[in-house]
């Protein structure tokens, strides 16, 4: 390595991955240069990690970069060269179940990047430096090489990799960005982003990375815990208005003027997401986490959750306010979801509920050598897949994990759903349709038990009734206990014969047709009439949700409404949401016919889904056949005018 005099361009060694980059690129999420360099400072050991700002720049030209550095092992100036000059290089394996690909940083940084990306790297105090760009003539990314002269002999030469140089067109003595924090050994990056005058410190403009905490609220949901020992500090800019942020380091550093504009940075400490799930803070008193546990599916994964109880703290956009469901993998979250949809796959519609209950499901890992079934990365780590089974190469089995849990759900969960459900359960209660539909349904109509069987997998108190009359009269019904969770009332029926402990296998019978409950317009889809919730700790055979604030649902209430007397509005609005209930769960019963036609797994996703269900209600032909005679029969209409 020899001390650099005046850079110039010169062709790039490239390896003609160019495409490859940009595809992966575009296919992987927001933030994703965030994951890769924090995973690359944690492979280096480093005990602190720092998103901050590179302050030259700002200072001699007005341009605010991004810069990250760790205090890590460092890279020699022949590292440097094989890891950022070769695509997967560095000694990092490519292509591996579990590793963190060697590609990461390039494909996530170069895109956005094409001016470059500076990267200066310490071992035993000696510092190196590279530049990788895009070659604008040819598209292909490389080293920049550099007119460098030998202090000794005057010879000059191309060099890849050169001390830290003064660079005035880009603002800044690269010899200088060392901070001050950052000793022997570490690596820094500064990103240039497209032209030397480009703001990088939010991320890519190109994307959805202009939030002033993004970096934050990435690293606070995407990394599950911080290890001890580690820290990570984000530099955050106070406001999205450029105009006001500080103009120096002094101005970001320093204390908040009077009478001015505070341009102040924060300098924010990411604690992942298990503490915000958590916030172990004594001095918030205004809530709790009043409940936690796990729950081990038979599919090998385990569910832990977590309930809240009071309010949330005000922790603003830098980590996750309310719940969310999300998959962890060697201590990162994946495939975080907080749709309602997807609560309402694990038995939670209650917007009160689920904005305070967190899933996080731990699947098993794949065993690359033995061919063990579980998850493994994406290939831009930006979500799960699954080795081996039925759902092999596809996306995570969140039904099947959702289908499960909600027959054992925690006692404390189902207690929370109970409190908020004070109203809207709904059956239906015309007799003789419901003996109809439960003739024509019932038997086909499959519900999850545990029966009472010497040897079975399980224990059970059995002690509810089954499919055989049971012998002990006048004892409550009990409801499975599954190890590791705070016992479950929403759990499988039990079906045997006497009282105590037993064995027991899982078994499916006969039985009934599923409920209704009314619900409001939160609990379900924008626009949507009815959902279907087949997965329910209280409803085992599932339960429709009647939205009694859809437009189509008032007006009918109106129309019958405004032919009886006004004291009758009350009843007459139940009647109306009654019916409505009774046909659409007259639907859902009817369609379990189509198992032997079509797919069972096609019926519920494309048969049984909100905008299909909410469509069946339409038309209002079907429904007023039956309200006529039901509110008929009850009321009496308005005298004439």
């Amino acid at each position: 390595m020899t001390k650099a005099a005046k850079p110039r361009i010169l062709p790039m060694k490239t390896a003609g991955t160019q495409h490859f980059i940009e595809r992966t690129y575009r296919e992987s999420g927001a933030f994703q240069w965030v994951r890769e360099t924090y995973k690359n400072a944690e492979e280096a050991d480093a005990t602190h990690v720092e998103f901050g700002i590179e302050w030259q720049a700002v200072e001699n030209l007005g341009v605010y970069r991004r810069m990250i550095a760790d205090n890590g092992s460092g890279m020699t100036p022949e590292h440097l060269v094989e890891y950022f000059n070769t695509f997967g290089g560095g000694g990092k394996p490519i292509g591996g179940l579990h590793e963190n690909f060697g590609v990461g940083s390039k494909t996530s940084l170069l895109p956005w990047n094409p001016a470059g990306m500076v990267v200066v790297s310490y071992q035993d105090g000696d510092a190196a430096m590279i530049e990788v760009q895009r070659d604008p003539s040819s598209g292909e990314y490389g080293l920049r090489l550099h007119t460098a002269e030998d202090p000794d002999t005057g010879e000059e030469s191309l060099e890849e990799v050169v001390e830290p140089y003064d660079d005035p067109d880009r603002g800044c003595d690269w010899s200088a960005i060392k901070p001050s924090w950052l000793g022997d050994h570490g690596t820094i990056i500064v990103l240039l982003g497209s032209d030397p005058a480009e703001d990088t410190v939010l991320g890519d403009r190109t994307r959805e990375e202009q939030d002033i905490k993004g970096i934050s609220t990435y690293l606070n949901r995407r990394i599950w815990q911080v290890p001890d020992g580690v820290e990570v500090i984000v530099d955050e800019l106070r406001t999205g208005s450029r105009g006001d942020w500080p103009r120096s380091e002094e101005e970001a550093h320093g204390t908040q003027p009077k009478g001015g504009v505070d341009r102040r940075t924060n300098s924010r400490t990411i604690r992942g997401a298990d503490y915000y799930i958590n916030y172990p803070v004594p001095t918030y008193k205004k809530g709790n986490l009043a409940h936690s546990g796990s729950v081990e599916l038979d599919s090998g994964s385990e569910v832990s959750w977590y309930l809240w109880e009071g309010d949330r703290p005000a922790i603003q956009s830098y980590a996750a306010q309310g719940g969310y469901i999300g998959a962890l993998y060697e201590n990162e979250l994946y495939d975080v979801v907080s749709h309602q949809a997807t609560y309402r796959s694990f038995g939670i519609t209650e917007r009160e509920v689920r904005s305070k209950v967190w899933l996080v499901v731990k699947p098993p890992i794949a065993g690359s050598e033995d061919g063990r079934h579980g998850v493994y990365p994406r290939t831009d780590r930006n979500s799960l897949l699954v080795k081996g089974g039925p759902d092999a190469g596809g996306p995570l089995p969140i039904n099947d994990w959702a289908r499960e849990f909600s027959t054992v759900m925690p006692k404390p969960l189902v207690d929370a759903i109970n409190s908020a459900r004070a109203t809207g359960g709904g059956s239906i209660n015309d007799k003789a349709w419901r003996d109809r539909l439960a003739d024509r349904f019932g038997s086909r109509w499959r519900i999850p038990k545990l029966r009472a069987r010497k040897g079975g997998p399980v224990s059970v108190d059995a002690t509810q009734p089954g499919t055989k009359k049971a012998r002990i009269k006048k004892v409550k019904p009990t409801h499975v206990n599954k190890g590791g969770n705070a016992g479950g009332t929403g759990g499988d029926l039990n079906t045997g014969t006497k009282a105590g402990n037993v064995k027991a296998v899982k078994t499916s019978v006969g039985g009934g047709i599923p409920s209704f409950r009314k619900v409001g317009a939160d609990q379900v889809e924008d626009g949507m009439l009815a959902v279907w919730q087949p997965n329910d700790p209280t409803e085992p055979n599932g339960v429709v949700l009647i939205n009694i604030e859809h437009p189509v649902l008032r007006a009918e209430i109106e129309h019958w409404a405004s032919q009886y007397p006004d004291h009758l509005a009350e009843q007459v609005g139940t009647e109306v949401g009654n019916v409505y209930g009774e046909m659409a769960v007259a639907k859902v019963a009817h369609s379990e016919h189509l198992k032997g036609i079509i797919p069972a797994a096609e019926i519920e996703e494309d048969l049984r889904s909100p905008a299909a269900l909410t469509m069946s209600l339409l038309g209002l032909i079907g429904e007023e056949a039956v309200l006529a005679p039901r509110i008929g029969g009850k009321f009496s209409k308005k005298a004439a005018a």
